[in-house]
């Protein structure tokens, strides 16, 4: 039987006993799973299996505990959820470990990829308190890959491509390369402004882009539309072993882990529009206002900006 989240939810909610209960899972899986609670009311993953645990550590969401039992020499492993706003989260990570650990061949090596899964989320979890990311998130990072994509085509050097992807590290800018920097927007196809989220964003002494991808949730059958998931294992297909593993690094980065959730919205992208970025420009930047504002966003109106679009 295949674990949702949703089976997971309830089957919590069915314990009646708050404080060191667990029932056991029934799935064919090479580790023993069970769901509870280790102390009250602070829902726990347990797993049971022949071989020691390494390289697991508790984090600032999860406890992780491990012990010898007694009874028959065989290991535990419990990850108690310490935040009880990621309730919810929590419930999909534990069917994602289960899941994504449920190939291997063995015991040994579903632990392996236990460990790896609870790293990700670990990572991801510190960086992001829900875990999954929100219908906007999505889209921004959508608009982001699909510039990326177009990139790597035009590219002599994948790995080029992927270094310059420095949004995801946190940079003003979303990229950045020898010819220019490129900031990416993803709006609707009718939105008729579009946001600039700081001071810093359009704030570059080289001439730059300002990318806008016109992109609008659409129903699943249709023609051509793609999902998060879909964009993003296209991009995998195209980059080798150092790019590969740079691209998968700067996604963890920027807040995703490839669930099953991010290929349930589809998208379109109907148009692309590129405005030069120049001393010009209609910007505010540090150095354009008065020093006592520290932070702003400001948005700005599309039609006006036709002297500087990119044909």
């Amino acid at each position: 039987m295949k674990i949702t989240p949703d089976f997971l939810q309830q089957q919590w909610e069915n314990i009646a006993y708050k404080d060191g209960a667990y029932i056991k899972l029934d799935t064919p899986h090479n580790l023993e799973w069970y769901i509870g609670y280790q102390s009250i009311s602070q829902p726990t993953l347990l797993i049971i299996c022949d071989n020691e645990v390494t390289g697991i550590e508790s984090s600032k969401s999860m406890l992780v505990q491990k012990r010898k039992r007694e009874i028959d020499n065989r290991w535990a492993i419990t990850l108690e959820l310490l935040r009880n706003e990621q309730q919810d989260v929590f419930c999909i990570l534990c069917c994602d470990v289960i899941e994504y650990s449920r190939t291997a061949i063995n015991e040994e090596d579903a632990l392996k990829l236990v460990i790896n899964r609870y790293r990700q989320w670990s990572q991801l979890l510190e960086a992001q308190k829900k875990g999954f990311m929100s219908e906007n998130s999505q889209k921004g990072l959508i608009g982001e890959l699909l510039f990326l994509e177009k990139r790597i085509l035009k590219s002599d050097s994948e790995l080029n491509a992927v270094q310059g992807w420095v949004g995801a590290d946190g940079a003003d800018q979303d990229f950045m390369y020898s010819d220019g920097w490129y900031e990416i927007k993803s709006i609707g196809a009718s939105a008729i402004t579009v946001k600039i989220s700081s001071l810093e964003q359009l704030n570059c002494s080289d001439c730059g882009e300002l990318v806008i991808f016109r992109l609008d949730k659409v129903s699943q059958e249709r023609l051509n539309a793609f999902s998060l998931n879909d964009i993003i294992n296209k991009i995998y297909e195209m980059l080798p072993g150092e790019a590969l593993t740079l691209f998968r690094s700067k996604l963890m980065a920027y807040g995703y882990i490839d669930l099953i959730e991010y290929s349930e919205n589809k998208y379109i992208c109907s148009a692309i529009q590129r405005y030069s970025v120049n001393e010009t420009f209609p910007r505010l930047t540090v150095e354009t206002v008065p020093f006592q504002i520290a932070s702003l966003q400001y948005d700005l109106d599309i039609p006006t900006l036709e002297n500087w679009k990119v044909e």
